[in-house]
């Protein structure tokens, strides 16, 4: 059986043109539209996978595609000489839209285009004859599952609902695939990966269907093709973001062993030039014709191209702008350069001469780091183990670590050589790293990411707390008083704020002395990260863009942490701005198995309120382990597999022991308690309560309890919540707590509000996959962007919106 084709949408005032685009995209499904008009209708009825169209209509199609297709690939058919065209195009592209620009003219190279952007595999998947059986190994559980259909890159499998699907998330390598038949080999696989899961519905059979791709081996894969953008208007419009952002541009010298920095660049699109601005001379490095590579990190992305030097001053040279820039994702986003400013050394014994060695680093950050040699009498292979390694960081102080040698290359950067001869650069991968000095190094990284950022626990609290307070940030269990802030604050502030104990952060921003942001990080389950307690200082703060730089920080901390796996926001859906911005990233965000959005509403009632009391039949109990167990079964059938790991709503962390142990190493608190109402056929309900230190989360949003329903609209249904939250009510006041409170599902909100409970609100809970924090903060920086661009625009930026 064949995939159904995806559509793709021409747009195009010409109908001659239009039939020429359907003629070189034959054999796939398409909707001609002359118009704007047009297009906007087919839009409302469906997603197209492309939208094809000519540039006139695209600037303002773009609004319509953020709204009825966020995830469709864009595509303009640019003329090759209208030069009023591509410098329009150009400005959009500066703006922070991401689209291609493809020849207007109907041929096979539009087509090859056309294929390479919607990555469509051009075999057919087939249903195979009889019943075949996939077997392999994710996790170190094994699996089964029924083969649904193959094609040359993969197959769909079907495993049964009772499966451990949190196992099997998009990027997890199956280990040893094979098909079977009867008994009989059919597939040994050398590489596979989950590409997707989904779960099926009950007319498809139900459990859920995996999507897995097949590869060549990895032995047999040497290299892996590096990303090459080579639009002409994506390029130039790139370049005019990173100018505007303030990124620094090097040039690398044609024999790639010098990198020289620029402080500053302007960009001249009609004359096809940058021009690079630097304090210094540049030495007689670059000279008219020389051919020169040019280098800029943005987005987390390193962009490399060629190009050649037009001009050279005292104090600037002037480059062609490249026609093609290669994409290098870094493994990790947090490499940052050492300086005088913020020097970082390793001193150790050479394992083959036993000679004591002194190194000023290079570049570094929490997994490696790299350091000059002397290739003509110093030796480091790949893989050779540095044991005892002595890390010198900026105060002074030392550190120990182990390492291993990854790779050698040509020493890169302008820095004096020592007086080495055959001056060589070596890369290191950090084994064993301290608390202390991974502390070190990402401080030190965010003060070079933003000189203007700093580690929040060097400040006292109450300069905090008055920020919060300036911008009319209330929090119901923590409200403002003359006096001093509350003591819960104040120590959670002490015990986890500069974050060594890999459990939260606080991150501030400052200028001359006065506090203009603040915004932290709390690990609220055993993986997941929570971005907490966002505020700007009242005022107008667009063209600096601080809530930007604060959130991309807080992510690239959190990335940096190698045990954390999710990423979670949290916004309140009143916050217009908010819901607007964060909801629309969330929603281009949205990966089946790598995101989750889910809402829910915190509800309040003290715990002294009478509520009446529960029937007798049904009775809550502690839930014991069967229970638990039918628990998590009934959770992998109903609710999102993203949502269920990323809160340890998984096997052997219902109770958060794991979270719970480092929390209690740290002085801290952090559970989870059970409790169940069982009918005749089985629960009807569970009740999950959560504890913690209060203070480390100032909604205090885990200190409360949330509602499982086995059956939401039971008759008994709203009984049974009843009995499980008098249950939850008095667990809080047993706690000491003044109030309990509820994350209320919408089938909880009228039960709850007949009980007394104040509805404050539904928020809106977004978790991302480690993966995703790229985008995130590219899709972030994009929004900032426009909203600098247009400061007359319709969009007020209110700063304290963004507190959530």
């Amino acid at each position: 059986m064949t995939v159904t084709t995806r559509a793709v949408l021409v747009v195009h005032p010409e109908a001659e043109r239009r039939t020429q685009l359907r003629s070189v995209l034959a054999g796939y499904e398409i909707l001609e539209a002359s118009n704007r008009e047009e297009a906007v209708e087919f839009l409302k009825k469906g997603t197209p996978v492309l939208v094809l169209t000519h540039p006139d209509p695209f600037p303002r199609l773009l609004k319509d595609l953020e709204r009825h297709a966020p995830r469709a690939i864009r595509a303009v058919l640019c003329p090759r000489d209208n030069v009023r065209t591509h410098h329009s195009l150009v400005d959009v592209a500066a703006a922070g839209h991401m689209f291609f620009t493809l020849d207007d003219e109907p041929s096979p190279a539009l087509r090859r285009s056309v294929l390479e952007l919607l990555e469509l595999r051009e075999s057919e998947r087939r249903v195979p004859q009889g019943t075949l059986e996939a077997r392999f190994v994710a996790d170190g559980t094994a699996f089964r599952a029924e083969l649904l259909d193959v094609g040359t890159g993969g197959l769909g499998l079907r495993l049964e609902p009772s499966v451990r699907i949190e196992r099997l998330t998009p990027g997890t390598e199956l280990e040893g695939l094979q098909v079977f038949r009867s008994n009989a080999l059919v597939l040994r696989a050398g590489h596979a990966t989950v590409r997707m899961v989904r779960p099926l519905r009950a007319q498809e059979g139900g459990g859920f269907q995996l999507g897995v791709s097949l590869e060549k081996p990895m032995e047999h894969t040497r290299t892996t093709p590096t990303p090459l953008l080579q639009d002409a208007v994506r390029i130039r419009g790139l370049l005019r973001r990173a100018v505007r952002a303030g990124v620094g541009f090097g040039l690398r010298t044609h024999e790639g062993n010098r990198l020289v920095d620029f402080v500053s660049a302007e960009v001249h699109p009609e004359a096809s030039r940058l021009v690079l601005r630097e304090q210094t001379r540049p030495g007689g490095l670059f000279h008219p014709g020389d051919v020169v590579q040019l280098c800029l990190d943005f987005g987390g992305v390193c962009h490399v191209g060629t190009t050649a030097v037009l001009a050279v001053e005292e104090h600037q040279v002037e480059v062609a702008l490249p026609r093609s820039l290669s994409l290098h994702h870094r493994r990790n986003s947090l490499r940052f350069r050492s300086t005088a400013e913020r020097p970082f050394a390793v001193s150790f014994d050479s394992p083959f001469t036993g000679e004591s060695l002194y190194r000023p680093l290079l570049d570094l950050h929490t997994g490696g780091f790299a350091f000059p040699f002397d290739a003509g009498h110093e030796v480091f292979p790949p893989g050779l183990v540095l044991d005892e390694v002595t890390l010198h960081l900026p105060d002074g102080t030392r550190s120990r670590c182990r390492a291993q040698v990854q790779d050698t290359g040509q020493l890169t950067i302008s820095d004096e050589n020592g007086g080495m001869g055959r001056p060589r650069r070596c890369g290191v991968r950090i084994l064993e790293l301290a608390p202390e000095a991974r502390t070190a190094i990402l401080d030190a990284f965010i003060q070079a990411r933003c000189p203007d950022a700093r580690d929040g626990s060097e400040l006292d609290f109450p300069d905090i707390w008055d920020l919060f307070r300036a911008a009319e940030v209330r929090f119901p269990d923590y409200p403002y008083h003359d006096g001093p802030p509350q003591e819960a604050l104040l120590s959670a502030h002490k015990a986890l704020g500069n974050g060594a104990h890999g459990l939260s952060k606080a991150i501030v921003y400052q200028r001359e002395g006065r506090l203009y942001g603040h915004i932290s990080g709390l690990r609220i389950y055993s993986k997941t990260w929570l971005s907490q307690h966002l505020v700007v200082r009242p005022g107008y703060h667009r063209h600096e863009s601080i809530s930007q730089e604060l959130v991309a920080l807080a992510a690239d901390y959190a990335e940096s942490l190698e045990d954390v796996e999710y990423l979670r926001a949290l916004w309140r859906c009143r916050n217009r701005w908010t819901s607007r911005i964060y909801g629309a990233i969330a929603s281009r965000l949205e990966r089946p198995g790598l995101s989750s959005l889910y809402a829910f509403t915190p509800c309040r009632l003290p715990v002294d309120a009478a509520l009446p009391p529960p029937r007798e039949d049904l009775r809550v109990r502690p839930a014991e382990t069967s229970d638990l167990r039918w628990l998590e079964q009934h959770l992998r059938e109903t609710e999102d597999v993203v949502r269920l790991r990323s809160s340890d709503l998984v096997e052997g962390e219902m109770s958060l022991g794991t979270l719970g142990g480092r929390y209690n190493d740290a002085g801290l608190r952090r559970s989870r308690t059970i409790a169940m109402v069982e009918g005749r056929e089985g629960p009807q309900g569970f009740v999950l309560m959560e504890d913690s230190t209060p203070g480390l989360f100032w909604a205090e949003w885990y200190n409360a309890f949330s509602l499982v329903m086995v059956e939401k609209d039971a008759q008994e249904a709203d009984a049974v919540r009843r009995a499980l939250v008098t249950h939850a009510v008095a667990d809080s006041a047993r706690r000491g707590r003044s109030t309990a409170e509820c994350l209320a599902t919408d089938a909880d909100l009228s039960a709850l509000e007949g009980l007394g409970f104040h509805n404050l609100g539904k928020v809106m809970e977004f978790t991302a996959h480690r993966r995703l924090v790229r985008d995130w903060n590219a899709y972030l920086l994009a929004v900032f962007e426009r909203l600098a661009a247009n400061p007359r625009g319709t969009v007020k930026l209110d700063d304290k919106d963004i507190a959530a």
